[in-house]
C-alpha cells in the first residue's frame, strides 16, 4: 500500500510540474511576442547574418529564404538580409539589385513587380511559373554571347527581385 501512494503521489508531482512549466513558457511567450522587435526571431538574426557576409564580401544581394519552410519565417529572413545591407549602404542601397548588367537589371525589376503583384493578390509563392521567368525574355547578348547564361542571369535576379517583393514586410 505504501509503495501505490508513493506511487500516486510521484506521478502527481510531475503532472503539478509540467502543468507549471507550460504555463510560464505560454505566459512567457505572450510577452516576448507582444513587445520585442524582429531582432530576437531565429529567421531574423540568420537573414542578417547572411546579409552582412555578403555585404562585407562584396557581394550582390542573393536571398536563400528558402532555407525557412513557414512564410513568416521567410518575411523576417529577407528583412534581416535586407537591413544588412541597409546598414552599409542606407535604404536606396539595399533596394537595387547592385548589377551594372542590363540582363540582370531587367530580371531584378521584372522579379520585383510580379512579386509584388503576387502578394497583393494573396497568391502562393511561385516565382519559376511565372510569364517572365519561364521566358526570360531579355536583352540578348550583342556580342554573340552565350543565351542560356543571360537567361539564367535573368532568372536568377528575377528570383531575387521577386522574393523580396513578396517576401517585404510594411515599413
Amino acid at each position: 500500500m505504501k509503495s501505490l501512494s508513493a506511487y500516486i503521489l510521484t506521478i502527481a508531482l510531475a503532472c503539478g510540474a509540467t502543468a507549471l512549466l507550460a504555463a510560464n513558457t505560454v505566459h512567457r511567450s505572450a510577452i516576448i511576442g507582444d513587445g520585442a522587435s524582429n531582432r530576437i526571431d531565429a529567421p531574423f538574426r540568420d537573414g542578417l547574418f547572411l546579409g552582412r557576409r555578403d555585404v562585407d564580401a562584396g557581394r550582390k544581394q542573393r536571398l536563400l529564404a528558402g532555407r525557412w519552410s513557414d512564410d513568416s519565417d521567410r518575411r523576417l529572413f529577407v528583412s534581416g538580409y535586407l537591413q544588412a545591407y541597409r546598414e552599409k549602404y542606407g535604404p536606396v542601397g539595399s533596394e537595387e539589385f547592385g548589377s551594372s548588367q542590363p540582363v540582370e537589371q531587367a530580371g531584378y525589376r521584372d522579379g520585383r513587380a510580379d512579386g509584388f503583384k503576387d502578394r497583393l493578390e494573396s497568391k502562393q509563392f511561385r516565382p519559376s511559373v511565372t510569364a517572365n521567368y519561364t521566358k526570360a525574355e531579355c536583352l540578348c547578348p550583342a556580342d554573340g554571347g552565350d543565351l542560356n547564361q543571360f537567361k539564367q542571369s535573368y532568372r536568377d535576379a528575377y528570383s531575387d527581385g521577386y522574393q523580396q517583393a513578396f517576401y517585404a514586410q510594411p515599413e
